[in-house]
């Protein structure tokens, strides 16, 4: 039979005042709302394996409340854990979900709406066909900006490796209705900074919004590799302008890409697993007692056609785009903020040469990357059942390749208007160079 899927998009605005994540300079809870925040869930089934997909306008789902949920969810519907992949937007305008700060009373209603969204999806349930496209977004540049005297900064680097691809897998019911759309790109939620205390889904909310009430299905976006990818232009103040108007470039690259959707190949496997691996630590960590290496749990689905691997903290452009180009031409989408929040950020090799703030805040060491990508390239391998066109152990030095590969292979005119591109056909992202103001403070 083929497979069958139903959406739900729910509101999880606070009723009750939150402190904001995201900024540690905030010092109040929030004073308003400028645009509501969802959660979509989407449940999948073949008849025999059920499993659900949910993204909400949040940083992350920490594990104070990705562990509940997984309990509840088990316990009503028999959905296994490692069935359910939770995911965030990662707008930085959203209450925090851990801490000392965190209002128990939205943390509860969180829990609540995710079971009663995958509840509602799985009533909803119709068999889907389902197609496949790749498409680019110019609404993100590389953030480590290199100063004249060797500073990186979180500014605006044109220059620097970015993975720009749009991985989008739509379904649609048999009368043609849209169910939902599955969008895997990355950019930061970071448009609004420390000094906004407005309640926002900040560019990527306001697209997926805007998605939906064009196509009718929920729009379930997941944040990819976007540790080292700040939203373009963004300024201190920031500017809501700048959030809608980053929403309305990527609401007309999503048109775009679904100009190219073909159907997939009739594939009704679904299946999901975890995997606990172990990224050494930074030595100054292990010189106080901390340990060699940091346990982390890492999180895979496949839902037909497609693989998504997750990562419970912020993975690098450079980390996804080399675990994609492994498998290619199969569809994988490799993303942060998946399942927990708690393990932090895991740069490349390359940036510890000069450091920076993801450099600075990284509980890793230099070689943790490697083994990254290299578990995420396993897990992809054991949920897709396919073999990496190249081994994992030359995959560190593939981003680097793409990027010098595809930045000769690509001319932008304007990001915001006329892209003309090469009629090279690859599977791989399309990275360029955006024009672009930069940020007036970092943050």
């Amino acid at each position: 039979m083929p497979l069958s899927a139903g959406s739900a998009t729910l509101d999880i605005t606070p009723a009750s005042p939150c402190h904001l994540a995201g900024y540690a300079n905030r010092d109040h809870p929030h004073e308003g709302v400028h645009d509501p925040l969802s959660l979509r869930a989407l449940y999948v089934t073949n008849g025999s394996v059920e499993l659900a997909l949910v993204s909400a306008d949040i940083l992350w789902f920490r594990e104070e409340i990705a562990d509940p949920i997984h309990v509840m969810i088990r316990e009503q519907l028999g959905i296994p854990p490692e069935h359910v992949m939770l995911c965030g937007t990662h707008t930085h305008s959203a209450p925090t979900t851990n801490g000392p700060n965190a209002n128990s009373e939205y943390l509860h209603f969180l829990v609540s709406q995710t079971l009663v969204a995958i509840t509602l999806s799985k009533s909803r349930a119709e068999a889907v066909s389902i197609q496949v496209a790749r498409g680019a977004s110019y609404v993100g540049v590389n953030r480590r900006e290199q100063k004249p005297g060797g500073e990186i900064i979180l500014g605006e680097n044109p220059d620097g490796p970015i993975d720009r691809e749009i991985v989008l897998t739509t379904m649609a019911g048999a009368s043609g209705n849209h169910v939902a759309d599955i969008c895997s790109f990355a950019t930061h939620g970071t448009v609004m900074g420390g000094e906004n205390y407005q309640i926002s889904g900040d560019w990527c909310g306001l697209a997926a919004t805007a998605i939906e009430t064009e196509s009718g299905g929920a729009f379930v976006f997941m944040n990819g590799g976007a540790a080292n990818v700040n939203p373009r232009g963004r300024t201190r103040p920031s500017d809501f302008q700048i959030a809608q108007d980053r929403a309305d470039e990527f609401t007309k690259d999503i048109a775009a890409a679904r100009q190219t959707l073909k159907p997939a190949e009739e594939n009704t496997v679904l299946g999901g697993a975890f995997k606990t691996i172990e990224l050494p630590r930074q030595f100054k960590d292990i010189e106080e007692g901390m340990g060699r290496a940091l346990r982390v749990r890492i999180h895979g689905i496949r839902i037909g056609p497609l693989c998504i691997v997750g990562f419970p903290g912020e993975v690098f452009s450079e980390t996804t785009m080399g675990v994609k180009e492994a498998f290619a031409p199969n569809l994988v989408a490799v993303n942060s903020y998946t399942t927990g929040g708690a393990a932090g950020y895991v740069p490349v090799k390359e940036a510890y040469d000069t450091g920076g703030y993801e450099v600075r805040v990284s509980p890793y060491s230099e070689d943790a990357e490697d083994i990254l990508r290299t578990e995420f390239i396993k897990l992809v391998e054991k949920l897709g059942s396919w073999t990496p066109v190249l081994p994992a152990s030359t995959s560190h030095q593939l981003h680097l390749a793409i990027w010098q590969d595809m930045r000769s292979a690509i001319t932008v005119t304007n990001p915001s208007t006329t892209r003309s591109h090469s009629a090279r056909s690859t599977s791989v992202p399309v990275r360029t160079r955006p024009s672009s103001s930069r940020p007036t403070s970092s943050g």
